[in-house]
């Protein structure tokens, strides 16, 4: 029989036949169904309904939403990292739980999470001082599909329709230090340099990130190779244990991906900078403290970040923007992309040149002055 596509052929008859595993036995074999039609149209659709009605197997159940949300997290907190399992069941728990108070599996529809999209984009701040942003609406809806999906697979619920009303993400410009902000800002650090302040650099001129600069050791700085080991991040977040002392905690974790875990090789500016303190700590000692038993977390790190601009008089960005002025500083020396990405420890090129690299007026300047040789 020829085949069109998938479970679904053409007999000698001239009839479509599609075929599907409607059970499977206790020996791990299923059992099949077959459906007809006079086209391959007819019968998709056919097959269509049938995967969507429930099978004996999969008699509705009285689960509610609530219930399914923390059966769901148990699931998942196996292998998760920390961290990304407090941001689950902070969403889970903050946002989808109660906006189904007592609400059956089987009555979660499209129309449902639609309204939950609606209510969260104009009123869905924890605050009450108004709606979501259209990026946390949609890490919201994120952890709602893969609830639903779950339940699906368990046969909670089937056939829902994923195709929802989602707001559109503007992706805010984070701003970078000029050349002279820069130069500015470094005379400040190098003025009284110390541990704490040789972060900055760091970030500054190896674009590392702020919790893994926090979680950073002299042991990670190999001067033979004169690179940095980025192996971990340090981060505070919520403690998940209700009988918890605080409502959060500090977690030295591994970083945010597997690219981002990576070798950046080091500026000799930056390795003699280094050197001066190499045996004045301990291989174990934190980088920003000089000591192994203290360490500073990311928050506390900003905070002392923006007394620093304060002093060297610059304008007052995120710690996060060192991170993109090193980038957009790279592509301004001919860095190549695919350098860069690893350096910075992104999966894709395209997504370091669409996100973190800001063209600035001069160098746009200088790219028209290299066309204008052709006329």
């Amino acid at each position: 029989m020829p085949r069109r596509g998938g479970n679904i052929y053409k007999r000698k008859d001239g009839r479509w036949e599609a075929r599907y595993a409607k059970s499977g036995s206790p020996n791990g074999k299923y059992e099949y169904q077959s459906v007809y039609g006079v086209s391959y149209t007819q019968v998709k659709e056919k097959l269509e309904a049938l995967k969507r009605a429930p099978t004996p197997q999969q008699k509705p159940h009285k689960i509610t939403v609530e219930e399914l949300c923390k059966e769901w997290l148990e699931v998942v907190q196996v292998g998760l990292k920390k961290s990304s399992y407090a941001r689950y069941h902070n969403v889970t728990m903050n946002h989808i739980i109660p906006s189904f108070p007592k609400t059956p599996v089987t009555s979660l529809t499209n129309t449902l999470v639609n309204a939950l999209i609606k209510e969260k984009s104009i009123s869905g701040r924890l605050d009450g001082m108004g709606g979501l942003s259209a990026k946390t609406v949609h890490d919201i809806v994120s952890i709602l599909k893969q609830i639903i999906q779950y339940a699906e697979q368990k046969h909670y619920l089937s056939g829902f329709d994923y195709k929802l009303r989602l707001p559109k993400q503007r992706i805010a410009e984070i701003p970078v230090l000029t050349p002279t902000e820069q130069e500015r800002l470094v005379r400040y650090i190098q003025q009284d340099l110390n541990s704490e302040k040789l972060g900055i650099l760091l970030s500054l001129y190896a674009g590392v990130r702020l919790g893994e600069l926090c979680a950073l050791q002299w042991q990670d700085i190999n001067f033979e190779t004169g690179s940095l080991m980025i192996t971990k991040t340090l981060q505070r977040i919520k403690d998940t244990d209700n009988n918890a002392p605080s409502k959060t905690k500090i977690v030295i974790d591994s970083p945010k991906s597997l690219m981002s875990v990576r070798t950046i090789p080091l500026s000799t500016f930056l390795l003699k900078t280094l050197k001066q303190y190499e045996k004045l700590y301990r291989p174990t000692a934190y980088v920003l403290t000089g000591k192994a038993s203290r360490f500073i977390e990311p928050r506390l790190y900003e905070k002392k970040f923006k007394g620093y601009l304060v002093n060297a008089k610059v304008e007052e960005i995120n710690f996060h923007a060192l991170r993109h002025t090193f980038a957009t500083r790279a592509i301004e020396q001919h860095v190549d992309g695919k350098s860069l990405s690893e350096i910075l420890g992104h999966a894709s090129v395209e997504f370091t040149l669409k996100r973190y690299v800001h063209s600035s007026k001069e160098l746009q300047r200088v790219s028209m002055e290299k066309l204008a040789v052709c006329y």
